[in-house]
């Protein structure tokens, strides 16, 4: 390793991407054109949500604008109104951006697909931009906004009641302009056990025990949750 890069930490970093002065350098990604194309969509359309795209390195790592600010470790269930309006918001000028563009490919719009809060640059406390595209892909609004509350509230077991998350997912929900109720929970779920598919099938079973607690907790309140 040069002694110019310095291994990122925060957030849930991919291995191998480290900063190199004002750049992130990573090993390319199944889909890095697409977010090569996408990121310079974003780019040309003067949103300033996402890293820029800058080519690829002498050893052939792709390479990124760095964005200064905080990543967060771990989801956090005590976010304000105001950071989560503000995180509803930001996903949904970037949802706005690639709807009815080639990008979507047919869909509805370019899903990031994991909008975690752990996924975005904070400064001064608040969401600023994403990072982290590496399982983008064409698909609909409602399931990139389901697994967004899901991760940005910490539903379930571990954030608070259900009364609570009713009236928080009420607001992501008006901040991004859509309706709560039982789609957006119906998004949720889905979400929520096609993880839990993806790790039963990588083995991780300490990981679903935990995931499969959230699930029936949003099960058993999804009625509380629907309609506040």
């Amino acid at each position: 390793m040069d002694v110019d890069e310095v291994p990122l930490s925060g957030g849930r970093i991919t291995q191998g991407v480290v900063r190199v002065a004002d750049t992130v350098r990573r090993p390319p990604q199944p889909n890095s054109e697409l977010v090569r194309v996408l990121l310079a969509h974003l780019a040309a359309l003067h949103l300033e949500i996402a890293p820029r795209y800058l080519g690829t390195d002498q050893q052939g790592r792709e390479m990124f604008s760095y964005l200064a600010g905080d990543v967060p470790v771990e989801l956090d269930a005590s976010f304000s109104d105001a950071t989560l309006t503000i995180a509803a918001q930001l996903i949904r000028r970037f949802h706005d951006a690639t709807a009815d563009t080639a990008l979507a490919s047919g869909q509805e719009v370019v899903c990031h697909n994991d909008l975690s809060p752990c996924n975005f640059v904070f400064r001064s406390g608040k969401p600023v931009a994403m990072i982290d595209f590496d399982n983008a892909a064409p698909g609909t609004r409602l399931h990139d906004l389901g697994y967004a509350v899901f991760l940005w509230l910490n539903l379930g077991t571990d954030g608070p009641d259900a009364a609570e998350q009713a009236r928080r997912i009420e607001i992501f929900c008006d901040a991004y302009g859509t309706a709560p109720g039982t789609g957006i929970i119906n998004a949720i779920e889905t979400a929520v056990a096609a993880n839990i598919q993806r790790l039963r099938a990588d083995e991780r079973l300490t990981d679903v025990e935990w995931w499969q607690a959230q699930l029936d907790w949003i099960e058993q309140h999804r009625q509380l949750l629907a309609t506040g």
